[in-house]
């Protein structure tokens, strides 16, 4: 059990992130996942998320693409136990995966999904990173500084994050399990297809440059 996210974590976010933009796959789907909506929480909310996580890579790679991705879990009167999740969806597959997050949602609470427990939106300027590179790193930030608010508030300077959102830091809340995860950088090259597609059983700064 956690009341706020550490530095370490944060910075792991942070520089996943910056990776992943500069492997040329920046996360640009913003994705809630509310699992208390549902009646989920604690250690079963944070394995919802993983199995989440887990079908969304293997449906990528299915597609020939790997996926990187960070998250952190919150909690909240409204949501519950929830988790906020960034990856990268190629623009050749934003189509496709536009109606997977509400499926494999629906697929991970077996009938008991309730409106508005998976909520999932397209980054502005997801497809225009290399045109505009600036106004991609103002979107991105954006979102980061919004999933690390429950951060004690003297590392929003220490972390390069202040001016980046308008959510004060400083906030906690109880989550039970894993507070906060990411795409391991050796996965990068890890994105050649499967043979199935997926089933779902039963210290850097944010002011990094490219």
């Amino acid at each position: 059990m956690s009341w706020q996210l550490s530095k370490r974590q944060c910075q792991l976010l942070l520089d996943r992130s910056h990776d992943a933009w500069e492997a040329g796959m920046p996360l640009n789907r913003f994705i809630t996942l509310a699992w208390g909506k549902a009646g989920k929480g604690g250690c079963e909310a944070t394995q919802a998320t993983g199995k989440f996580i887990k079908t969304s890579r293997d449906w990528m790679r299915w597609h020939g693409h790997p996926m990187p991705w960070v998250w952190v879990q919150e909690h909240g009167n409204t949501f519950g136990q929830h988790a906020h999740v960034l990856l990268h969806v190629p623009a050749e597959l934003d189509l496709l995966f536009r109606p997977m997050p509400l499926r494999w949602g629906k697929a991970l609470l077996k009938g008991g999904y309730v409106a508005g427990t998976i909520q999932s939106q397209r980054l502005a300027s997801a497809y225009t990173h290399k045109v505009n590179p600036e106004l991609y790193r103002a979107v991105m930030l954006g979102k980061l500084h919004y999933m690390l608010k429950c951060t004690p508030t003297h590392l929003e300077g220490a972390l390069g994050m202040i001016s980046w959102g308008h959510k004060p830091w400083g906030q906690s809340s109880r989550v039970v399990g894993k507070r906060a995860g990411a795409w391991q950088r050796s996965c990068g090259g890890g994105g050649g297809a499967i043979s199935q597609p997926p089933q779902i059983a039963g210290g850097t700064t944010a002011s990094r440059k490219r």
